[in-house]
């Protein structure tokens, strides 16, 4: 094996061609103590937005969760409120019942009066002639039927033919599902044959 030389360009002696072909090297002044000084706020600035920026997340993050707890907890008060509500309308109705009115009215003593007197207010008069109210006048109370009894009994008729119309729709409904078990069955022993 042998080496070639380098080709030479033509004019130059073999020790230019050695000085042209090595790397030439020099020295690079050393940095000066200011240097950094220019860049220092940039990098400052960048720094104080990303932690400007972390923090900001962070803070917007939790408020946010705040903000859904505290939404939570409205809501099931609000649904808690508005049970104590409709309980509450429920025993309204109940009170104004003008029978257990009348029948707490009579337990206070108080009595239908025979006659009432009304006073005129614009020509300060009074019609009629009032009378003390006494115990006779009053009509005694019936306790409160909660339906008529020909009510209860259409009631009870109904009942009686829904639940018979019911049963009816389960035995159609079972006496078709029978059917089609069948039909399954059939068109299972109808395809075996077949395959035999």
């Amino acid at each position: 094996m042998s080496i070639a030389a380098a080709p030479q360009a033509p004019g130059r002696s073999p020790e230019q061609a050695a000085e042209t072909t090595q790397t030439r090297l020099s020295a690079v002044p050393a940095p000066m103590p200011g240097a950094l000084a220019p860049r220092l706020p940039f990098v400052v600035l960048v720094s104080m937005l990303l932690i400007g920026g972390v923090v900001g997340l962070l803070v917007f993050n939790t408020s946010m969760q705040q903000s859904a707890f505290q939404e939570q907890r409205l809501q099931e008060q609000a649904t808690t409120l508005a049970a104590r509500e409709q309980a509450l309308d429920g025993e309204l109705k109940k009170m104004e019942d003008p029978h257990k009115i009348a029948a707490k009215a009579k337990g206070l003593g108080m009595v239908v009066p025979q006659n009432a007197a009304m006073l005129r207010v614009p020509e300060a008069k009074v019609e009629g002639e009032a009378a003390a109210a006494d115990r006779s006048a009053t009509p005694p109370l019936h306790p409160k039927q909660a339906k008529p009894y020909s009510v209860q009994v259409a009631e009870e008729k109904a009942r009686k033919e829904e639940a018979a119309k019911k049963k009816a729709e389960e035995k159609a409904l079972a006496a078709k599902k029978a059917e089609e078990k069948r039909a399954a069955e059939d068109r299972e022993r109808t395809s075996s044959d077949e395959a035999r």
